[in-house]
């Protein structure tokens, strides 16, 4: 089981509304076994679009931003990288992911982020 502590290649992303400079969702996005420092940013994405699709051992969650990427918004929501790629603990990534939610909640954006404490979250589930 990962750990607060342990070391992670990651970095944050955005969707931007093409049609009225919304941000709706904020996320983080970390190396896996099918993602490289190359197209990390391009293999989140593709999972958020296209996720039940793929065979791995987790199960798919359908969440609210991932259900409305298949919808006609998602034609125009397009990703954004905000914080490039580096390596940090798996906690300073979700405080920062968490830092970038909560200022776009203060804003009235992040309207699909069903989390806005990811670290929180993390520490309910998995501790």
């Amino acid at each position: 089981m990962a750990k607060l502590t342990d070391k992670v290649f990651g970095g944050i992303y955005r969707y931007d509304r093409e049609d009225n400079n919304e941000t709706p969702y904020i996320g983080s996005a970390k190396l896996t076994p099918s993602r490289t420092k190359e197209n990390l940013f391009e293999k989140a994405d593709d999972y958020h679009r296209k996720g039940d699709q793929y065979s791995n051992k987790y199960k798919y969650s359908w969440t609210v931003f991932r259900t409305n990427l298949r919808r006609p918004l998602g034609e125009k929501l397009k990703m954004k990288v905000i914080v490039k790629p580096k390596e940090m603990t798996l906690e300073e990534l979700l405080t920062l992911e968490g830092n970038y939610i909560q200022e776009g909640i203060a804003k009235g954006q992040c309207y699909l982020n069903h989390d806005p404490d990811p670290l929180k979250t993390w520490k309910k589930y998995n501790t």
